[in-house]
């Protein structure tokens, strides 16, 4: 049996002519698919440029001027307004304390308006109803201070603190019979060396 012959195909002149043409499109798609890339680059460059920003500063100034004068408008306005409202009169300085003799001669005890009086004249003020909302001050925060297990130390005058008292025995001094005297606080005052040096 003869054997079959197998026929190769030999590439004509046509293909070959049409592989370079293959080959030269190919590398010609890059070559635009680069240039559109470059092409685009630019416009995204100018997309993020910011012309914007050279403009802001100008506006904040503006607006920074405006608050000056607004600010300096308003500063005028307080100054010419402010002669307008009456002041309030000063304390006077104190002057030495002219001591009011109590008019109970014979307790020789202040009244309440004779002591406001005397911290009137001795402190400066005006009326005595400065004096009243002066000592009712004071008073208030001695008392908190006191509550709070504080001592207030008064220069010149003397030391004031609450004293714990222990429990004792005692005689009661209607029947001479002995009882207990249960453990209480109570408020006590020191004397000053000052204080008895110029008053004793």
């Amino acid at each position: 049996m003869a054997a079959k012959k197998t026929k190769t195909k030999t590439p004509t002149k046509a293909m070959k002519t049409a592989k370079p043409a293959a080959k030269a499109t190919k590398a010609a798609k890059p070559a635009k698919a680069a240039k559109a890339t470059k092409a685009a680059k630019p416009t995204k460059a100018a997309k993020t440029a910011k012309p914007t920003k050279t403009a802001k500063p100008v506006k904040k100034t503006a607006a920074k001027a405006t608050k000056a004068t607004a600010k300096a408008t308003a500063k005028t306005a307080t100054k010419t307004a402010a002669p307008a409202a009456p002041k309030k009169a000063a304390p006077t300085p104190p002057k030495k304390a002219v001591l009011v003799t109590p008019k109970n001669g014979a307790t020789k005890q202040y009244t309440q308006s004779e002591f406001f009086e005397c911290v009137k004249d001795s402190c400066g003020f005006i009326s005595r109803r400065d004096a009243k909302l002066f000592y009712a001050n004071f008073a208030d925060m001695l008392q908190s201070a006191l509550k709070s297990g504080y001592k207030v130390v008064m220069p010149g005058l003397g030391k004031i603190q609450v004293r714990k008292t222990k429990a004792r025995m005692g005689r009661n001094p209607a029947t001479q019979e002995p009882m207990m005297i249960p453990a209480r606080r109570k408020v006590a005052f020191t004397a000053l060396k000052a204080l008895k040096d110029a008053v004793l």
